[in-house]
């Protein structure tokens, strides 16, 4: 992977587009942006250091990891080990306005150790050939990447969304192989690289619950851009092995629902009803429209076959009657 890093530009540019030709419709432009976030994952994990206190979860580990959605995410999640900015056990029991500020004193700890700490661990693990930099989010470590083809809808960069409030629990290790690697495996010496990720099944359970509490989104209070994502992303789950066992682990949507309630409490998310029997999925009248909307904006994001959104609503319609007959 690192050789192919290295090359010529316009030798590397020439291999995307013929990795883009026998591919699964997808652009050059999107197999050189794949890649570049393999090589990123690479680089970080590759590290020992940086390695034992980062996890890989979220949407692109559904892509990357275990191949279960068809959706190209510019962002890569990463979980970092709060140990490294907190001699404090963030579990510990607290009243919801203690822990509300513990939460945030922890992410302000956090902005400065990604500023001070981690930044400049990531900026010599990609020297040499990329950058990196925290512009406006101090929770985003921005990776600039040297593009070879323009675009209208994908940035130059790869952006690490990092963040000590997320659990760590169930992980494992996978194998994360580029895009051009799968069409090209001739041209690469090293075609996969080794990552620790959270297991689909708790991504499950964190995407359904985020699709309950925009089932309780108040009006007025308008759902932020990109959530259509996490439709179609529990759609795609739906068809899998990972939606079986995910249902027939009800102690994993209960521990998750504990998290977000006590490191992401919002009154209105009625996160008390996200158990089989009161679980909502599909989105009221004002909050479906943002999300059809948004589903089509992101229509270029998804490489593979992009059900309608009435099929999409429909798919959730019926997971959601499924969880609460449980």
């Amino acid at each position: 992977m690192d050789r192919i890093a290295r090359m010529p530009a316009d030798e590397r540019a020439a291999l995307m587009r013929m990795a883009a030709g026998r591919s699964k419709a997808m652009p050059p432009e999107v197999i050189e942006k794949d890649f570049w976030v393999c090589w990123v994952l690479d680089r970080l994990f590759d590290s020992p250091n940086m390695a034992q206190k980062i996890l890989f979860k979220g949407g692109t580990s559904l892509s990357k990891v275990f191949g279960l959605i068809e959706r190209f995410s510019e962002d890569v999640d990463l979980v970092l080990d709060w140990t490294e900015i907190t001699k404090e056990d963030p579990t510990t029991e607290r009243s919801v306005t203690k822990q509300d500020i513990f939460n945030k004193e922890l992410l302000g700890q956090a902005h400065v150790y990604l500023r001070d700490t981690f930044l400049p661990e990531v900026r010599t693990l990609i020297s040499g050939l990329c950058d990196a930099v925290i512009e406006d989010n101090p929770e985003v470590v921005k990776i600039k990447y040297p593009a070879s083809f323009p675009s209208e809808y994908l940035r130059p960069e790869i952006q690490l969304e990092v963040g000590p409030l997320a659990s760590w629990v169930p992980n494992a290790e996978y194998h994360v192989k580029p895009y051009a690697a799968e069409a090209l495996p001739d041209e690469f010496e090293r075609s996969v690289c080794t990552v620790r990720a959270i297991k689909a099944e708790r991504t499950f359970w964190e995407k359904i619950t985020i699709l309950h509490h925009e089932a309780h989104r108040p009006k007025g209070n308008a759902q932020p851009p990109g959530y259509s994502r996490h439709y179609y992303d529990v759609c795609r789950m739906t068809q899998t092995p990972v939606k079986i066992k995910a249902l027939a682990d009800l102690d994993l949507l209960r521990a998750v629902v504990t998290f977000k309630d006590k490191f992401y409490h919002r009154g209105w998310a009625r996160y008390d009803l996200a158990v089989p029997g009161t679980i909502k999925l599909v989105p009221p009248e004002h909050v479906m429209k943002a999300v059809e909307e948004d589903y089509d904006e992101m229509r270029f994001m998804i490489f593979g076959d992009r059900p309608s959104f009435q099929n999409l609503i429909e798919t959730l319609r019926v997971l959601e009657a499924e969880i609460n007959a449980l």
